[in-house]
């Protein structure tokens, strides 16, 4: 009997020291809630002795008071018999501290098997609840969906999933996989739930995988999404974590990036269009130059009422109408000089009108209202063709079945303007794209057949001229373009220099420099039948050289710009260098880039190839009335 209850005590000690020595809290309390059992640890944590702890009320000391009275109610229960509890509470530190715990309470019975209190064994877990808090602060908060799911489906979503999908309530998402909530089929055409699967497996097998998605909301809106799926653990069960980065704003960069690229792309290819065009326009001048010079010095030797001259002048007559074509390829290369000068719209048109028939398909119609009237404006007569014809191809291109093109030209003498309309029966517009027409770059043309230019070069040639465009135009009822310009009095012409008539104290000889042989026979017979003395030079230095031998002969230099060695406007400097102010002469293809060039040197005409000899002769008084 001794020997069992030294062994009793000793056990008794044991478990007193275990208690005392444990990394928990333990501590038990009599069923009116006070100490009675206070281990190290209890010591520690709340700061306080067990000699001061034991006898107080545990609940009202060292329980925060929003939990008190649910903390004495899970008391109570435990003391009634219900099962153990397990129950979170924040308990309150003698210096204002806070700390979370998690308990487990279980009550203890006397030898009668009644309630003699309870035991309850806590851990701090204040670290790992502030932890936890983070991180649902960044799950609740992220701009990115976050969904946790398992077999089942979603066990958990942020606010920004149920965004990106249209939802309201997580009770909509949870249990759902998902690709439910996507179209029937992805971008590359595969079935959303068969490729959900797909990707399933993969990310199974690799253990996390990236890849991009397409989700629908309820309303049908498409959402593109980047997700990105890992596998993890979460108390031994396998579930996957996902995120999704909305796509939205990333896509809508790169169209519009890719549009920029395309607009780019084209600037270059109408830059390379049009720097071969004015290189062809320019050849192509000198050309004419070389045929006009010579059909006028068969004319000159032929009487006027004969065959062949007639058969000349329409030659002539042709030469003038290349020229033209020169011109506009000009324009379009944007290294024609843009001229003023009083142009009579209405004689415009009707001038046009052979060019835009031809223009027409065999389903379009083209009818001119233009009376014989003084319809004058102030602008470049190029740059007018030009929105002549722009408004007119854009009109046949809105009647892809046919129609008719009705153009009219009226002159508005109360508001001092003269109008100008184009009237088709086509597709016409909506008001979107009515007040898109004008944007550089815009059209409505299918890819590659146009290039959102022609309307925005109309508008910026009639503004430039002072005058304004307006359009009219329903779906289905056509449209009519209506341009209005200042109307110029009668009394205002082209501005002119006048030509003084040469003195006849000017040595009439000069230095005819070009490297195109054909332009520079035809020019010097026009001027020996005008009566000048002429030297030839098929390039700078060879004219240098002349310049050298011959300066006090000549009174005048013309030279091409253009040409290989020494290129005329070296020559000029050089001529200047020896004789300051000594008249020369350009003439050119009539390109803008030359016009630059030119301009480095003072007081030096340029002469547009082709030239009449008129044209020549005047430029040529010209010049020597600046010496």
């Amino acid at each position: 009997m001794p020997e069992r209850s030294t062994s009793d005590a000793n056990d008794t000690a044991l478990l007193a020291a275990i208690v005392d020595t444990a990394g928990s809290v333990i501590l038990g309390l009599r069923p009116d809630g006070r100490i009675f059992s206070w281990n190290r640890a209890a010591e520690q944590l709340y700061q306080t002795p067990r000699s001061e702890a034991l006898g107080l009320d545990y609940v009202d000391t060292f329980i925060a008071p929003e939990h008190r009275a649910f903390v004495k109610a899970d008391i109570q229960e435990v003391l009634a018999g219900k099962r153990t509890l397990n129950f979170e509470d924040d308990s309150i530190l003698p210096d204002g501290g806070r700390r979370t715990l998690i308990w487990n309470v279980t009550r203890v019975l006397g030898l009668d098997g009644t309630p003699q209190g309870i035991v309850a064994i806590g851990q701090d877990i204040t670290e790992r609840k502030e932890a936890e808090e983070r991180f649902r602060v960044v799950f609740e908060h992220a701009q990115d969906g976050l969904l946790v799911s398992d077999h089942t489906g979603v066990i958990d979503c942020n606010p920004a999933a149920l965004c990106m999908l249209g939802l309201t309530d997580k009770a909509q998402l949870l249990g759902k996989r998902p690709a439910m909530f996507s179209p029937a089929t992805q971008p590359d055409g595969q079935a959303s739930d068969q490729k959900s699967r797909a990707l399933g497996a993969v990310t199974l097998t690799q253990g996390a995988h990236t890849f991009d998605w397409v989700h629908q909301r309820p309303d049908g809106t498409e959402v593109p999404v980047e997700v990105s799926v890992r596998h993890a653990k979460i108390n031994g069960r396998r579930v996957s974590v996902v995120a999704w980065r909305d796509q939205t704003r990333r896509l809508e960069l790169e169209r519009e990036r890719a549009v920029v690229q395309e607009r780019l792309d084209l600037a270059q290819k109408m830059e390379a269009v049009g720097q071969l065009a004015g290189g062809v326009a320019h050849d192509f001048n000198n050309l004419l130059a070389a045929i006009r010079n010579a059909v006028q010095l068969a004319m000159d030797e032929l009487p006027s009422n004969t065959e062949a001259r007639a058969d000349l002048e329409v030659a002539m007559q042709t030469a003038e109408r290349a020229a033209g074509l020169t011109r506009q390829l000009l324009a379009f290369s944007r290294q024609q000089p843009r001229t003023a000068s009083v142009v009579d719209l209405a004689a415009l048109v009707r001038d046009l009108m052979g060019l835009l028939r031809t223009s027409m398909p065999a389903s379009v119609s083209i009818r001119l209202s233009a009376e014989s009237l003084d319809a004058r404006v102030l602008a470049d007569r190029s740059q007018l063709e030009q929105v002549i014809l722009n408004l007119v191809l854009n009109a046949r291109d809105s009647m892809p079945a046919g129609g008719q093109i009705t153009l009219t030209v009226w002159v508005d003498h109360f508001r001092q303007l003269v109008m100008f309309s184009v009237t088709d029966t086509g597709t016409g517009m909506d008001e979107g794209t009515r007040v898109r027409i004008f944007e550089p770059f815009f059209t409505t043309k299918p890819m590659g057949s146009g290039t959102g230019l022609g309307l925005s070069v109309v508008y910026g040639v009639v503004t430039q001229a002072g005058g304004t465009i307006r359009v009219d135009s329903e779906p289905g009822r056509g449209t009519t373009m209506r341009v209005s310009l200042p109307l110029v009095r009668p009394d205002v012409t082209s501005p002119e220099q006048p030509i003084p008539p040469m003195d006849g104290h000017h040595k009439r000889a000069l230095l005819l420099v070009d490297d195109e042989a054909a332009v520079r026979t035809t020019t010097r017979r026009l001027l020996e039948r005008n009566g000048w003395q002429v030297l030839e030079a098929s390039n700078g230095e060879e004219a240098l050289g002349l310049f050298a031998q011959h300066r006090d002969l000549l009174s005048l230099v013309l030279t091409d710009v253009r040409m290989p060695v020494v290129d005329g406007v070296e020559l000029a400097r050089r001529v200047r260098d020896e004789i300051p102010d000594f008249p020369v002469v350009f003439f050119s293809g009539y390109d803008e880039l030359e016009q630059h060039d030119v301009a480095e040197v003072s007081n030096v005409p340029l002469l547009a190839k082709p030239f009449s000899s008129a044209d020549l002769l005047n430029v040529l008084r010209q010049a020597l009335s600046l010496e």
